[in-house]
């Protein structure tokens, strides 16, 4: 295997940049009517400027292809490179400009100067810069390729021209578009970014190694989030089922949405899947010297940051590196030109790590990248004269190069921290306090949770509009057992506590509690319920095993992993019940007084997280009682789901 390296990042940006204020100078006025939604959106996303391939009049003035090729050529420029040396190109882009062919053979056809080569084309949304990336850079690091290129160019402004819209028949009829229609126009912008990958450093400057990248996508558990091509998110219909284009056109169904009530389910799945390279050993937070996020809008800065300091293992905000502000949101070409910025801007040094964050919201899918900044390497001498010993020498200089640019975070790769899953191994303790490791392992068991239990049945309709009143009620049905025994699995625990602090806060909490369920039967009747149905009901296997486990846990000596428990469920109280509450209420047109049960969880377990965060923290913790609190949380995690899943 050999190494692949970053040597030089290009860029295109389409004309001058372009105001806020002059957005619709270009894009155009829908109905001849000023947007009532855009000074909203762009105070939300933060962004000042950006580029559009389009004049005053709306018309073409680079296709996607064109302004790949010219990022191309700035990357071979700066770095001194004849095109004819490239033999591979790995293209992405959102929207091409044609439907066949390849996105690629367009742009290898753009470059007349390049000769024949490899071509590999990815199609996505904000991923699929770095699919082509890590494409070029496997085929590097193979030895298939020597002089790899990947590009990623965008140019959504053509999709948001008001000439799209007008034929539509709600804007025909005096109606605004669509929300989940109009964000985007004032979400994204044109652009260009190209990288040149090669098997060694540059002879001259730095160069980016490439640790390692990693994508996820979680599609099978989650519905599509940003979409083209179909009528609605439940993608039932494609454009091409249509009796005619005009009215595919018509229906909406060609437009760029954004469903956006699902962005935070994004972000969660994005931090989750930190937090496991984390566990992994294969990025430490504390050796990272800067963070490129391709979040969409500031609005989801602060969102991000919440969930890493929930997390306990926060990147310091001046480590933060992004031209979100100044570029636009370039979608897939986004991380290629923060990285131009960042690379050819001076302020990098030898040893710096680079972790690049990228969350896609198309159909969620989660991308990670690791560069190390390296310094310069002699070049391979390449003469007639030049014998396998001189090959060798310049191989052999170039993995000393390498190996002197590693660090513990190379070595922390190459070690399994973790003997199984649940033991704190020594070299994390010497890392980071038992502390911060608890709290890291519990915010990814509450990540993986929240994202599991989208997939069940019953709370995926809730989320798809499909939930009924004889859904609410089979809810409440399964919800009361554990609501009833949660105050006397607090109360026994509290009885096998020997440490009088940790009993008072047990009884406390049992205390708070008890009567909770009267207000659970209060709301089934109140929706038509007979109240001996609901005090005869039978638990159903999930609520019997997760009773079983954890009253078991309670009878036990000392039986503090329970927090563990009470993690997941006040969890679930404080940052889901309030969002049922609501979708209920407004799917079932119920009042207040009917969701009172969820309702009132969601605003008033924040205390009870509070308090569990502060024993967390607590410094009596060790690693034998941390091991137990990350197991029974995972435990109930999963029984509690199994509840919930057997429902109906």
């Amino acid at each position: 295997m050999h190494t692949a390296y970053i040597n030089s990042i290009g860029k295109f940006l389409p004309n001058d940049p372009i105001a806020n204020d002059e957005m619709e100078d270009f894009l155009g006025k829908i109905g001849d009517r000023p947007s009532k939604v855009r000074s909203r959106i762009l105070k939300s996303n933060g962004i000042q400027q950006r580029y559009y391939a389009l004049d005053r009049q709306q018309n073409t003035t680079h296709r996607t292809s064109e302004m790949a090729a010219l990022a191309v050529r700035d990357a071979l420029a700066l770095a001194d490179r004849d095109a004819k040396e490239i033999d591979l190109l790995a293209a992405a882009t959102t929207w091409a400009d044609q439907l066949v062919p390849s996105f690629a053979s367009m742009v290898h056809g753009e470059l007349s100067e390049c000769l024949p080569l490899e071509t590999a084309s990815t199609h996505g949304v904000c991923c699929a810069g770095i699919s082509a990336l890590k494409y070029a850079t496997n085929q590097v690091a193979l030895g298939q390729k020597r002089n790899a290129i990947a590009v990623a160019a965008e140019m959504p402004s053509r999709l948001f021209k008001h000439s799209r819209f007008e034929a539509a028949e709600n804007v025909r009829a005096g109606k605004s578009l669509p929300f989940d229609t109009e964000f985007l126009r004032w979400m994204l912008s044109d652009g260009a970014g190209a990288m040149l990958i090669q098997d060694r450093p540059n002879p001259n400057g730095i160069s980016l190694k490439v640790e390692w990248i990693e994508l996820i996508s979680h599609a099978n558990a989650y519905p599509v989030c940003m979409y083209a091509g179909f009528d609605d998110e439940s993608a039932k219909r494609s454009w091409m089922e249509y009796s005619d284009y005009v009215e595919a056109a018509k229906s909406g169904a060609l437009d760029l949405r954004q469903n956006i009530r699902l962005l935070d389910d994004v972000l969660k799945l994005g931090v989750e899947g930190w937090l496991r390279l984390i566990d992994q050993g294969r990025v430490d937070p504390s050796t990272i010297d800067w963070l490129l996020c391709h979040y969409s809008s500031h609005f989801f800065r602060s969102q991000i940051v919440e969930l890493l300091e929930m997390a306990d293992c926060t990147i310091p905000e001046h480590k933060w590196f992004t031209n979100l502000y100044t570029r636009g949101n370039t979608g897939c070409a986004a991380i290629y030109l923060m990285l131009e910025e960042l690379f050819n801007s001076g302020k990098l040094q030898v040893g710096q790590k680079i972790f690049c964050f990228i969350p896609e919201s198309g159909r969620f899918t989660t991308a990670y990248m690791l560069l190390s900044v390296v310094e310069s390497c002699t070049p391979l001498v390449n003469s007639p004269n030049s014998s396998n010993s001189s090959m060798e020498v310049n191989s052999q200089a170039i993995a000393q190069n390498e190996l002197s640019q590693s660090n513990s975070q190379d070595k922390a790769i190459s070690q399994d921290p973790y003997a199984d899953r649940y033991y704190i191994s020594n070299s994390i303790l010497e890392r980071e306090t038992v502390s911060t490791y608890l709290i890291r392992q519990l915010a990814q068991v509450w990540l993986e949770f929240e994202r599991r239990i989208h997939s069940v049945p019953i709370v995926r309709r809730l989320e798809r509009g499909e939930f009924t009143l004889p859904d609410y009620k089979a809810l409440l049905i399964n919800l009361r057992p554990q609501v009833v025994e949660g105050a006397r699995w607090m109360a026994r625990a509290a009885s096998n506590m020997t440490d009088f602090q940790m009993r008072s806060t047990f009884i406390g909490h049992a205390q708070v509690e008890h009567r909770d369920f009267l207000m659970l039967e209060q709301n089934y009747q109140s929706v038509g319920g007979d109240l001996s149905n609901i005090l005869q009901a039978e638990k159903n296997i999930g609520s019997e095993a997760l009773s079983a486990f954890i009253f078991n846990q309670a009878s036990q000596s000392d039986p503090i992993d329970l927090i563990g428990s009470m993690f997941v469920i006040e969890g679930l109280g404080n940052k889901l019940a309030g969002q049922w509450a609501d979708r209920i209420q407004q799917s079932l047109a119920l009042n207040e007084s009917q969701v009172s049960f969820l309702a009132y969880h969601g605003k008033n377990d924040a205390s009870h997280v509070d308090k569990l965060n502060a024993l967390v923290r607590a410094e009596w913790m060790t690693a034998a009682i941390a091991k137990r609190i990350v197991k029974t949380a995972k435990v109930t995690a999963r029984l509690y789901l199994l509840q919930l899943e057997e429902i109906g």
